[in-house]
Protein backbone atom coordinates (compact mmCIF):
# COMPACT_ATOMS: atom_id res chain seq x y z
CA UNK A 1 0.00 0.00 0.00
CA UNK A 2 2.87 2.54 -0.94
CA UNK A 3 1.17 4.58 -3.87
CA UNK A 4 -2.00 6.39 -2.96
CA UNK A 5 -2.95 7.34 0.69
CA UNK A 6 -6.18 8.13 2.15
CA UNK A 7 -7.31 9.18 5.67
CA UNK A 8 -10.02 8.93 7.88
CA UNK A 9 -11.93 11.95 9.19
CA UNK A 10 -14.44 11.01 10.70
CA UNK A 11 -13.15 11.26 14.48
CA UNK A 12 -10.09 13.55 13.19
CA UNK A 13 -11.05 16.46 10.48
CA UNK A 14 -7.63 18.23 10.69
CA UNK A 15 -4.89 15.99 10.59
CA UNK A 16 -1.57 18.43 10.33
CA UNK A 17 2.32 17.41 10.80
CA UNK A 18 3.94 20.67 10.97
CA UNK A 19 7.53 21.84 10.34
CA UNK A 20 8.40 17.89 9.89
CA UNK A 21 11.74 17.10 8.17
CA UNK A 22 11.67 14.46 5.42
CA UNK A 23 14.45 11.30 5.60
CA UNK A 24 16.66 10.98 2.99
CA UNK A 25 14.46 7.67 1.71
CA UNK A 26 12.02 9.89 0.70
CA UNK A 27 11.08 9.56 -3.05
CA UNK A 28 6.97 10.89 -3.29
CA UNK A 29 4.39 8.96 -4.63
CA UNK A 30 1.03 9.61 -6.43
CA UNK A 31 -1.56 9.90 -3.83
CA UNK A 32 -4.78 11.84 -3.13
CA UNK A 33 -7.05 12.82 -0.04
CA UNK A 34 -10.63 12.47 0.43
CA UNK A 35 -10.23 16.62 1.86
CA UNK A 36 -8.48 19.33 1.31
CA UNK A 37 -4.84 19.59 1.74
CA UNK A 38 -2.60 22.66 2.10
CA UNK A 39 1.61 22.11 1.61
CA UNK A 40 3.62 24.97 3.25
CA UNK A 41 7.34 24.62 2.04
CA UNK A 42 10.19 25.90 4.61
CA UNK A 43 12.97 24.47 3.17
CA UNK A 44 13.68 22.45 0.27
CA UNK A 45 13.87 21.66 -3.72
CA UNK A 46 12.41 19.68 -6.08
CA UNK A 47 8.98 19.20 -8.02
CA UNK A 48 4.89 18.82 -7.85
CA UNK A 49 3.07 17.36 -10.48
CA UNK A 50 -0.52 18.19 -10.55
CA UNK A 51 -3.00 17.94 -13.37
CA UNK A 52 -0.65 17.51 -15.96
CA UNK A 53 1.76 20.26 -15.19
CA UNK A 54 4.92 20.35 -13.22
CA UNK A 55 5.58 23.13 -10.19
CA UNK A 56 8.41 23.89 -8.52
CA UNK A 57 8.91 23.36 -4.36
CA UNK A 58 10.97 26.54 -3.22
CA UNK A 59 10.52 27.78 0.43
CA UNK A 60 7.59 29.91 1.15
CA UNK A 61 5.70 28.08 -1.39
CA UNK A 62 2.01 26.94 -0.27
CA UNK A 63 0.34 24.35 -2.55
CA UNK A 64 -3.45 23.76 -2.32
CA UNK A 65 -4.43 20.07 -3.64
CA UNK A 66 -8.67 19.59 -3.65
CA UNK A 67 -10.62 16.65 -2.73
CA UNK A 68 -9.89 13.26 -4.92
CA UNK A 69 -7.15 15.62 -6.80
CA UNK A 70 -4.21 13.28 -8.02
CA UNK A 71 -1.00 14.57 -6.80
CA UNK A 72 2.66 13.81 -6.97
CA UNK A 73 5.18 15.33 -4.80
CA UNK A 74 9.53 14.84 -5.27
CA UNK A 75 11.45 16.36 -3.34
CA UNK A 76 15.52 16.11 -3.65
CA UNK A 77 16.52 15.48 -0.22
CA UNK A 78 20.24 15.65 0.92
CA UNK A 79 22.58 16.88 3.48
CA UNK A 80 23.20 20.15 2.32
CA UNK A 81 19.54 20.45 0.77
CA UNK A 82 17.00 19.05 3.30
CA UNK A 83 13.19 18.96 2.80
CA UNK A 84 10.85 20.78 6.03
CA UNK A 85 7.25 21.05 4.81
CA UNK A 86 3.79 21.36 6.82
CA UNK A 87 1.28 19.43 5.84
CA UNK A 88 -2.32 20.31 6.89
CA UNK A 89 -5.28 17.66 5.71
CA UNK A 90 -8.85 18.61 6.71
CA UNK A 91 -12.47 17.53 6.13
CA UNK A 92 -14.11 20.79 4.72
CA UNK A 93 -17.52 19.65 6.12
CA UNK A 94 -15.44 19.98 9.52
CA UNK A 95 -14.14 22.94 9.18
CA UNK A 96 -17.81 24.76 8.07
CA UNK A 97 -18.82 25.65 11.61
CA UNK A 98 -15.99 27.34 12.04
CA UNK A 99 -15.79 29.28 9.16
CA UNK A 100 -19.24 29.94 8.75
CA UNK A 101 -19.95 33.17 9.88
CA UNK A 102 -17.01 34.93 8.17
CA UNK A 103 -19.09 35.93 5.26
CA UNK A 104 -15.86 36.71 2.49
CA UNK A 105 -13.81 33.57 4.31
CA UNK A 106 -16.79 31.48 3.63
CA UNK A 107 -16.87 32.15 -0.06
CA UNK A 108 -13.29 31.66 -0.61
CA UNK A 109 -13.05 28.51 1.53
CA UNK A 110 -16.01 27.13 -0.93
CA UNK A 111 -14.00 28.20 -4.03
CA UNK A 112 -10.95 26.54 -2.55
CA UNK A 113 -13.14 23.13 -2.06
CA UNK A 114 -15.35 22.68 -5.31
CA UNK A 115 -14.15 25.97 -7.57
CA UNK A 116 -12.01 25.41 -10.82
CA UNK A 117 -8.91 27.13 -9.06
CA UNK A 118 -7.15 29.86 -10.95
CA UNK A 119 -3.81 29.03 -9.08
CA UNK A 120 -3.17 26.07 -6.75
CA UNK A 121 0.59 27.32 -5.98
CA UNK A 122 1.01 30.69 -4.01
CA UNK A 123 4.85 31.68 -3.97
CA UNK A 124 7.13 33.40 -1.79
CA UNK A 125 4.25 34.06 0.90
CA UNK A 126 6.85 34.11 4.08
CA UNK A 127 7.71 37.60 2.36
CA UNK A 128 4.57 39.01 3.35
CA UNK A 129 2.73 36.99 5.74
CA UNK A 130 3.82 35.37 9.18
CA UNK A 131 2.81 32.43 7.99
CA UNK A 132 5.89 30.32 9.62
CA UNK A 133 5.64 31.73 13.21
CA UNK A 134 2.03 30.37 12.82
CA UNK A 135 2.85 27.05 11.92
CA UNK A 136 5.83 26.78 14.22
CA UNK A 137 3.45 28.16 17.50
CA UNK A 138 0.67 25.62 16.60
CA UNK A 139 2.89 22.76 16.62
CA UNK A 140 4.58 23.93 20.05
CA UNK A 141 0.92 24.54 21.45
CA UNK A 142 -0.75 21.37 20.46
CA UNK A 143 -2.29 19.50 23.32
CA UNK A 144 -3.91 16.53 24.97
CA UNK A 145 -7.15 18.57 24.72
CA UNK A 146 -8.81 17.59 21.83
CA UNK A 147 -11.57 20.18 21.83
CA UNK A 148 -8.91 23.01 22.24
CA UNK A 149 -6.55 21.20 19.39
CA UNK A 150 -9.64 21.46 16.74
CA UNK A 151 -9.87 25.23 17.62
CA UNK A 152 -6.02 25.50 17.31
CA UNK A 153 -6.19 23.46 14.13
CA UNK A 154 -9.42 25.31 13.00
CA UNK A 155 -7.84 28.63 13.81
CA UNK A 156 -4.72 27.99 11.83
CA UNK A 157 -6.29 27.11 8.80
CA UNK A 158 -8.62 29.70 8.45
CA UNK A 159 -5.20 32.30 8.92
CA UNK A 160 -3.85 30.93 5.84
CA UNK A 161 -6.81 30.82 3.73
CA UNK A 162 -7.42 34.68 4.60
CA UNK A 163 -3.67 34.92 3.51
CA UNK A 164 -4.86 33.03 0.26
CA UNK A 165 -7.73 35.24 -0.10
CA UNK A 166 -5.54 39.03 -0.10
CA UNK A 167 -2.98 37.25 -2.21
CA UNK A 168 -6.15 36.43 -4.56
CA UNK A 169 -7.10 39.74 -4.77
CA UNK A 170 -3.93 40.88 -5.32
CA UNK A 171 -3.66 38.42 -8.19
CA UNK A 172 -6.95 39.84 -9.68
CA UNK A 173 -8.08 35.91 -9.34
CA UNK A 174 -12.30 36.44 -8.78
CA UNK A 175 -13.61 33.58 -6.69
CA UNK A 176 -17.66 35.14 -6.78
CA UNK A 177 -19.80 32.27 -8.27
CA UNK A 178 -16.55 30.27 -9.69
CA UNK A 179 -17.24 27.50 -11.69
CA UNK A 180 -17.26 24.24 -10.12
CA UNK A 181 -14.21 21.70 -10.75
CA UNK A 182 -15.00 19.28 -13.15
CA UNK A 183 -13.43 16.01 -12.41
CA UNK A 184 -10.86 14.30 -13.97
CA UNK A 185 -11.70 10.68 -15.21
CA UNK A 186 -8.68 9.42 -12.62
CA UNK A 187 -10.48 11.56 -9.98
CA UNK A 188 -14.23 10.23 -10.71
CA UNK A 189 -12.62 6.42 -10.33
CA UNK A 190 -10.65 7.13 -6.70
CA UNK A 191 -14.26 8.89 -5.52
CA UNK A 192 -16.20 5.73 -6.81
CA UNK A 193 -13.73 3.57 -5.09
CA UNK A 194 -14.17 5.59 -2.18
CA UNK A 195 -17.96 5.10 -1.63
CA UNK A 196 -18.53 1.37 -2.72
CA UNK A 197 -15.40 -0.45 -1.88
CA UNK A 198 -17.27 -2.15 0.70
CA UNK A 199 -19.66 -3.75 -2.06
CA UNK A 200 -18.99 -6.44 -4.34
CA UNK A 201 -16.97 -5.32 -7.29
CA UNK A 202 -16.95 -5.74 -10.71
CA UNK A 203 -14.76 -3.47 -14.00
CA UNK A 204 -18.03 -3.59 -15.59
CA UNK A 205 -19.85 -1.86 -12.93
CA UNK A 206 -17.36 1.01 -12.63
CA UNK A 207 -16.98 1.50 -16.28
CA UNK A 208 -20.67 1.34 -16.76
CA UNK A 209 -21.61 3.75 -14.01
CA UNK A 210 -18.77 6.18 -14.88
CA UNK A 211 -19.66 6.00 -18.87
CA UNK A 212 -15.91 4.80 -19.51
CA UNK A 213 -14.76 1.88 -21.26
CA UNK A 214 -13.36 -1.24 -19.28
CA UNK A 215 -10.53 -0.56 -21.14
CA UNK A 216 -10.28 3.27 -20.20
CA UNK A 217 -10.66 2.62 -16.96
CA UNK A 218 -7.87 -0.60 -16.20
CA UNK A 219 -5.37 1.53 -18.71
CA UNK A 220 -5.75 5.07 -16.80
CA UNK A 221 -5.62 3.94 -13.46
CA UNK A 222 -2.67 1.89 -13.83
CA UNK A 223 -0.90 4.77 -15.82
CA UNK A 224 -1.67 7.73 -13.43
CA UNK A 225 -1.06 5.19 -10.15
CA UNK A 226 1.23 2.36 -11.17
CA UNK A 227 -1.80 -0.51 -9.71
CA UNK A 228 -4.98 -1.69 -10.86
CA UNK A 229 -7.93 -0.98 -9.97
CA UNK A 230 -8.70 -4.18 -8.16
CA UNK A 231 -5.48 -3.71 -6.42
CA UNK A 232 -6.17 0.13 -5.49
CA UNK A 233 -9.64 -1.79 -4.22
CA UNK A 234 -8.19 -4.36 -1.62
CA UNK A 235 -5.54 -2.15 -0.18
CA UNK A 236 -8.73 0.30 0.62
CA UNK A 237 -10.36 -2.76 2.09
CA UNK A 238 -7.51 -3.70 4.10
CA UNK A 239 -7.03 -0.18 5.41
CA UNK A 240 -10.47 0.18 6.91
CA UNK A 241 -10.36 -3.00 8.31
CA UNK A 242 -6.93 -2.14 10.27
CA UNK A 243 -8.73 1.22 11.37
CA UNK A 244 -11.70 -1.10 12.62
CA UNK A 245 -9.72 -3.49 14.38
CA UNK A 246 -7.49 -0.89 16.21
CA UNK A 247 -10.39 0.92 17.32
CA UNK A 248 -13.26 -1.33 17.88
CA UNK A 249 -13.52 -4.77 19.74
CA UNK A 250 -15.94 -6.16 16.86
CA UNK A 251 -15.92 -9.80 15.54
CA UNK A 252 -13.45 -10.28 12.91
CA UNK A 253 -15.95 -11.58 10.88
CA UNK A 254 -17.99 -9.09 11.38
CA UNK A 255 -15.23 -6.43 9.96
CA UNK A 256 -14.48 -8.98 7.18
CA UNK A 257 -18.51 -8.17 5.92
CA UNK A 258 -17.80 -4.52 7.12
CA UNK A 259 -14.87 -4.08 4.38
CA UNK A 260 -16.21 -6.59 1.48
CA UNK A 261 -15.13 -9.75 2.38
CA UNK A 262 -18.49 -11.51 3.81
CA UNK A 263 -16.65 -14.80 3.98
CA UNK A 264 -14.34 -14.86 7.23
CA UNK A 265 -11.77 -17.29 6.07
CA UNK A 266 -11.60 -14.99 2.85
CA UNK A 267 -11.06 -11.94 4.48
CA UNK A 268 -8.28 -13.29 6.48
CA UNK A 269 -6.87 -14.89 3.91
CA UNK A 270 -6.57 -11.38 2.10
CA UNK A 271 -5.51 -9.55 5.40
CA UNK A 272 -2.61 -11.99 6.13
CA UNK A 273 -1.77 -11.24 2.30
CA UNK A 274 -1.52 -7.75 3.09
CA UNK A 275 -0.29 -6.79 6.38
CA UNK A 276 1.89 -9.94 7.21
CA UNK A 277 -0.52 -11.18 10.54
CA UNK A 278 -3.57 -12.22 11.02
CA UNK A 279 -6.42 -9.62 11.99
CA UNK A 280 -6.56 -11.02 15.56
CA UNK A 281 -2.65 -10.82 15.73
CA UNK A 282 -2.50 -7.32 14.16
CA UNK A 283 -5.08 -6.27 16.61
CA UNK A 284 -2.73 -6.80 19.93
CA UNK A 285 -0.40 -5.81 18.21
CA UNK A 286 -2.31 -2.11 18.34
CA UNK A 287 -2.53 -2.51 22.12
CA UNK A 288 -0.17 -0.29 24.51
Amino acid sequence: MKKLQTFDYRNQPFQHRLVSIADHSYQGYFHYHEGIEFLYVHEGQGMVTLDQQVHRIEPGALFVFQPYQLHHVRARVSDDTPYIRSVMQFDPIGLQPFIKPFKQLNSFFHYLWNGKLHTQVFTQLQDRYPIESNLRYIQASTTDNTSMNLELHAGLLMQIMQFLLVESHNLSIAIDSPPSRAMTHIEAILQWVEQHYAEPFSLDRIAGELHLSKYHVSHLFKEETGRSVTEYLMARRIKEACRILADTALPVAEIGVRVGWPIASHFSQQFKHWVGCTPLQYRKRQKP
